[in-house]
């Protein structure tokens, strides 16, 4: 016997409630959305530490997208309890999210292992900057590490083409290689954006040594967003390069701010990411 449907939410009112499997609802609300499951049903249909992620109100279990909905969705594709195919559409398969989901729910899936290895050697030092991303030095080099999933969720096709790769790892030394991948991360992680000392030196950078990906962003976004160049030296945006060497000390992970947890986004596939405040953490 199927369980009623909720009536209330821990998100507001209920606009759409929809049946995705037995006793499981993808529901929108007035604030957000996300899968509820009936209290009484969650421990045959979860984990038991999947049950404890998952809020309480009412008698339901709630998951929020996009982050915690991943949990349900996760152990119910793997049991192919799922009979809605738009939702199977949407989450795709249980291999993707496991892929994905060290960066959206580290609490469930485990945080993104941190490079050992990279192009230029062993790794000596890592600064973790988030869940992901870091600095390390590797043979006397400095590099900003992003972790593949990181750069198939929010760098541009032009930006991943600037690493050099080792292992799940998209690697760019701290020159003017690192400026694609460093302007389009600082829109959606606050604390890629402390780690540049001069904005405009980075702009200018870009519009010098990567006319084309300027070019190519400034015809597939508002006038307001455009890249302008702006009067600043070139190749000075941050610290390592202002010290002239680029084997400087690395900060400590004691000197950068605790990684915060994924903010909600749903990223579409696209040729181009455009930097912008939208998805921060």
């Amino acid at each position: 016997m199927a369980s009623a449907r909720p009536e209330s939410s821990l998100w507001g009112n209920i606009i759409t409630c929809t049946e995705i499997a037995l006793h499981v609802y993808e529901i929108v609300a007035e604030y957000k959305s996300g899968i509820v499951i009936p209290t009484e049903h969650a421990e045959e249909l979860l984990s038991p530490r999947a049950v404890t992620l998952g809020n309480e109100k009412d008698g339901y279990l709630h998951y929020e997208d996009d982050q915690k909905s991943m949990i349900p969705a996760y152990e119910l594709l793997q049991k192919d309890l799922i009979t809605d195919s738009d939702f199977k559409e949407k989450y795709g398969t249980p291999e993707q999210l496991e892929k994905e989901g060290p960066f959206f729910v580290p609490e469930y899936f485990g945080t993104l292992e941190e490079p050992q290895t990279s192009p230029w050697g062993d790794i000596t030092k890592t600064a973790a900057i988030h869940n992901g991303i870091g600095l390390i030095e590797s043979e006397g080099k400095a590099a900003l590490a992003v972790h593949q999933t990181i750069g198939d969720l929010f760098l541009s096709d032009m930006a991943r083409q600037q690493a050099v790769t080792e292992g799940d790892y998209l690697f760019y030394a701290l020159d003017a290689n690192c400026a694609i991948p460093l302007y389009e991360l600082s829109a959606s992680h606050p604390q890629v954006l402390e780690l540049i000392i001069d904005e405009d030196s980075l702009v200018h950078t870009l519009c010098e040594d990567f006319p084309d990906y300027v070019d190519f962003h400034n015809r597939h976004v508002d006038e307001w967003g455009w890249i302008r160049d702006l009067p600043a030296p070139k190749g000075l945006f941050l610290q390592a390069q202002l010290e002239q060497e680029i084997g400087s000390p690395l900060p400590t992970n004691e000197q950068i701010a605790e990684p915060s947890l994924p903010y909600e986004t749903e990223l579409e596939a696209d040729d181009f990411f455009e930097p912008s405040g939208e998805y921060e953490l």
